[in-house]
C-alpha cells in the first residue's frame, strides 16, 4: 500500500513538474515575440501604462472655418474621454458635440448615441461610427497644420480601428490604459 501510495505521489509530482515547465517555456515564447515594426506600440514600463489622467495634445493645425473647428475640438475631447476610460465624460462632451453638429445629422445622431450610454465599450463602438463620420468634414478643412489618422489593429477582436489625433503619439481610445499605445499613424490629413 505505502509503494502504491509512494509510486502515485512520485508520478503526481512528475506530471505538475512537467505542466509547470511547460508554462514557463510558453511565458518566454510570449515575451520572445516582438510585435511588427510601426504596428503595434506598447508602453515598456507600468509607469507608462498606469498614468494618471491623459490631457489630450493642444490642436496646431487651423481650420477654414469656426463650426468645423468647433465639432473637431468636441470630437477630440470625447476621443480623449475614451483614453481615459471615462462613460460619463464621453457622455458629457458627446452631448454637447451633438449639439454643435445639428447641422450635420449623421454625426449629431451618432453623438446622442454615445451621450445616451453609460457602457464605455458601446459608446466606443459608436465613436467608431463617429470617426467614420467625421472623415469626410475633415478632408480639405485644414488651412493649416495637420491633424492625424490613427488605427489600431487590434480594436473590435481585431478587426482594427480608425480615429483622429492632434499628435503623431498614441494613445489609444479603444483600450485606454490596457493597450495605451497600440496603434500606428496610417494618414495625415493636411
Amino acid at each position: 500500500m505505502k509503494r502504491k501510495f509512494r509510486s502515485i505521489s512520485m508520478l503526481s509530482l512528475l506530471a505538475g513538474s512537467l505542466v509547470l515547465f511547460s508554462c514557463k517555456n510558453n511565458e518566454k515564447k510570449e515575451v520572445e515575440a516582438q510585435p511588427m515594426q510601426n504596428e503595434m506600440h506598447q508602453p515598456d514600463t507600468d509607469k507608462q501604462a498606469k498614468m494618471e489622467t491623459y490631457e489630450g495634445e493642444e490642436l496646431e493645425a487651423e481650420f477654414k472655418d469656426e463650426k468645423t473647428a468647433k465639432i473637431y475640438n468636441l470630437y477630440v475631447e470625447v476621443k480623449d474621454a475614451f483614453v481615459n476610460t471615462d462613460a460619463e465624460k464621453a457622455s458629457d462632451k458627446a452631448g454637447e458635440l451633438a449639439e454643435k453638429a445639428k447641422e450635420n445629422e449623421d454625426i449629431a445622431s451618432i453623438a446622442r448615441s454615445i451621450s445616451e450610454s453609460e457602457d464605455v465599450n458601446k459608446q466606443r463602438e459608436e465613436f467608431s461610427k463617429l470617426t467614420a463620420a467625421m472623415e469626410p468634414v475633415l478632408t480639405n478643412a485644414l488651412a493649416s497644420g495637420e491633424i492625424y489618422k490613427q488605427y489600431c489593429p487590434m480594436a473590435f477582436e481585431g478587426k482594427g480601428d480608425f480615429w483622429f489625433s492632434n499628435s503623431k503619439d498614441i494613445f489609444n481610445p479603444y483600450y485606454g490604459d490596457k493597450m495605451l499605445k497600440c496603434g500606428r499613424v496610417e494618414a495625415t490629413i493636411q
